[in-house]
């Protein structure tokens, strides 16, 4: 999980964030924070698609799977098993 949740920063700090310097913890609330916005998830969504070929169903698409990097990679090591 730990190379899931670097590909994961690694996205989110230069495409949105816009800032590749920029520090994010891994439990740091994406949403909570206003890191991520509805246009922001979109494209983190279709990155984590994309990246680890993997489907996020509906029943997923809730707050909870995605506030914070840490979530996002669980949920993507839940799906990829």
């Amino acid at each position: 999980m730990p190379e899931v949740s670097e590909t994961l920063a690694s996205f989110i700090k230069p495409e949105i964030m816009h800032d590749e310097a920029a520090t994010l913890a891994h439990d740091q609330l994406l949403l909570d924070e206003g890191i991520v916005d509805s246009f922001g998830l979109q494209r983190l969504l279709t990155f984590v698609e994309e990246e680890f070929e993997t489907f996020v169903d509906d029943e997923y698409l809730l707050p909870g799977y995605f506030e914070s990097v840490k979530a996002i990679a669980e949920l993507v090591t839940q799906l990829k098993s």
